[in-house]
């Protein structure tokens, strides 16, 4: 843990980095440091090809949880903030909607994607959302993957993606599922020596499924949907060591869990996704992924 951070409850019951840094800081975390070795795990050069294979099954996974939310049959309108290398986008071209991902950098996609490559553009994803805005045009499906405990301001975030939404469309969040009970459970049996989910300047707000509900509707949202995926921290269990007491058992953590997510994905998309349906409504999962309606439509 960072020590000159130190975590914090706030009202609406999710936990946030404090002190609070400032923009600068932050732009200069994630231009001079972030991408280094050992930052982060979020995206490297190369996948093996079972790596592939699960991330193309978990993005199929996505756009199919949101599919089954939406009640319309018109050419549906999608946008991904942060899209990274683009798999969800890919998915998204194929189930044939008109579709567009913003992220600071293109290169991820032109290399994992490159087929939909002219489907994202390279733009700072804050500015390019407040153009957006101004245009007053509205979307059907917006996509935000892994973004939401970054950004200083989450609540400002999520209402101007209100904004964007279409009265019938969907959006998906997806967020680390941090200060979670599983994981105060780990604390108390002593399966783990610290928070070591705490990673500020990193991530600066800290969420799981009992406190997005009430992010969600604090900003005109409500979660009708959700599922989580593979909970990689059962592997705390069983062992006097484990990925977080001992680092390099962290590959193999990880190996195993894009072996057995494979496997549970072999009879088809929807018992995956009854399973981690299932797993998110007992908040155990690594990430918990909500899709969000507008409330005053939902009620």
């Amino acid at each position: 843990m960072n020590s000159q951070f130190q975590p914090q409850l706030v009202s609406l019951g999710y936990v946030q980095a404090s002190p609070r840094p400032n923009q600068q800081e932050l732009d200069n975390f994630y231009t001079n440091i972030y991408y280094g070795e050992g930052v982060t795990d979020t995206y490297h050069s190369l996948y093996s090809e079972d790596e592939i294979k699960q991330k193309r099954m978990r993005a199929d996974c996505v756009v199919e949880l949101l599919a089954q939310n939406l009640n319309t049959k018109k050419e549906l309108t999608f946008i991904e903030i942060g899209c990274g290398e683009g798999f969800v986008l890919a998915s998204a071209v194929a189930k044939g909607w008109n579709v567009l991902g913003v992220d600071y950098q293109k290169t991820p996609v032109e290399t994992f994607n490159p087929e939909i490559a002219s489907n994202a553009i390279s733009a700072d994803p804050n500015v390019y959302l407040n153009e957006l805005l101004d245009t007053k045009v509205k979307k059907d499906v917006i996509v935000l993957q892994n973004v939401l405990e970054h950004v200083l301001y989450p609540e400002e975030l999520l209402k101007k993606l209100q904004q964007l939404l279409s009265d019938d469309g969907c959006l998906l969040v997806q967020v680390p599922n941090d200060f979670s009970d599983f994981q105060s459970l780990a604390k108390q049996k002593d399966l783990i020596d610290r928070d070591y989910w705490f990673l500020p300047p990193q991530h600066l707000n800290y969420f799981n499924e009992k406190n997005l509900p009430a992010v969600a509707r604090s900003c005109g949202l409500e979660v009708v949907d959700g599922i989580t995926d593979f909970p990689i921290e059962m592997y705390l269990w069983g062992h006097s060591e484990n990925y977080v007491t001992n680092k390099t058992q962290g590959k193999f953590a990880h190996q195993a869990r894009v072996s057995l997510d494979l496997f549970f994905a072999r009879n088809g998309l929807e018992k995956y996704l009854q399973f981690y349906r299932a797993a998110f409504q007992i908040g155990v999962g690594r990430n918990i992924c909500a899709v969000l309606k507008k409330l005053s439509v939902h009620k």
